[in-house]
């Protein structure tokens, strides 16, 4: 009885002993040398761990740089907004001088071939351009800007650089009124330029004139130039009346019916030239 007692107390101190050098051991860190599975879990779940943080504070910063990317794509956007709505009104601005310049070069080629009918007339003439009224269904005269006090009568002709535009029917002091070919009441005396065949031309009021007087089997043809005879003496002889756009033969009738196209075109009428009845000195 006392020696199983005695083995007992040694148990217990042995115990309490290898317990105590346990305690010390894995506060000093000797328990993951002992126990190598218990290390290599310990640091698989420290390495996880700091995977984790990294991988968190990666994407983190993904995020940061793909907010700010944004922001600087926004701002570049804006930017390339602003240079287009620049770059839009330069063209807006050039375009409207590119029209400015076409048109004044188109007045200009006008002026010059105006001036060259000017030269080439043997009649005195005199400038002017329309100050109101314009051809329509309705109407078939303007106002031009010259009178009597500049040598304009009733009864003068009136030009343009392409062909006749109509006749001074009304002469005022300081504007008169043309009466256009194409109005029902204008007629002129013509020449076909190709074949010498003789007729005349009167207005319809509407965009085309008709050529009349002129017999069935007589020599016209579409596209003939027809221009002025001259005889009546008020316009020059051999200037542009209109074209030949089409004629009808009907049997049985005495005089063919041909249409034409004046050769102005009188929505863009600008300068003219209007002839006295004065001829220039020798």
């Amino acid at each position: 009885m006392g020696e199983k007692r005695l083995r007992l107390t040694i148990f217990l101190l042995l115990f309490f002993l290898s317990l105590s050098g346990i305690m010390a051991d894995l506060k000093g860190g000797a328990i993951m040398k002992a126990l190598p599975p218990l290390e290599w879990a310990a640091g698989k779940l420290y390495f996880l761990a700091d995977q984790a943080k990294s991988k968190g504070v990666k994407e983190m910063e993904n995020l940061i740089q793909s907010i700010k990317g944004h922001f600087v794509s926004a701002k570049q956007l804006q930017r390339e907004i602003h240079e287009k709505e620049k770059l839009l009104k330069k063209l807006r601005r050039l375009t409207r001088e590119l029209t400015t310049y076409r048109e004044a070069y188109r007045e200009n080629e006008k002026l010059k071939a105006l001036l060259k009918v000017k030269d080439a007339l043997k009649y005195k003439t005199v400038g002017a351009y329309p100050v109101g009224g314009s051809p329509s269904p309705w109407s078939n005269s303007i106002i031009i800007n010259v009178g009597t006090r500049d040598g304009v009568d009733r009864g003068s002709a009136v030009l343009d650089e392409q062909g006749v535009v109509g006749i001074v029917t009304e002469a005022h002091k300081e504007w008169s009124k043309v009466t256009l070919i194409t109005d029902p009441s204008f007629s002129i005396h013509v020449v076909d330029s190709r074949s010498g065949v003789i007729g005349v031309v009167k207005g319809t009021g509407k965009k085309w004139c008709t050529l009349n007087f002129v017999v069935e089997d007589r020599d016209v043809k579409p596209g003939d130039l027809l221009v002025t005879s001259g005889m009546a003496g008020v316009y020059p002889k051999g200037y542009p009346v209109g074209t030949v756009v089409e004629i009808e033969r009907e049997p049985g009738n005495l005089f063919m019916e041909a249409w034409v196209k004046p050769k102005v075109r009188f929505s863009r009428l600008s300068y003219l030239l209007v002839v006295q009845s004065r001829r220039k000195n020798p």
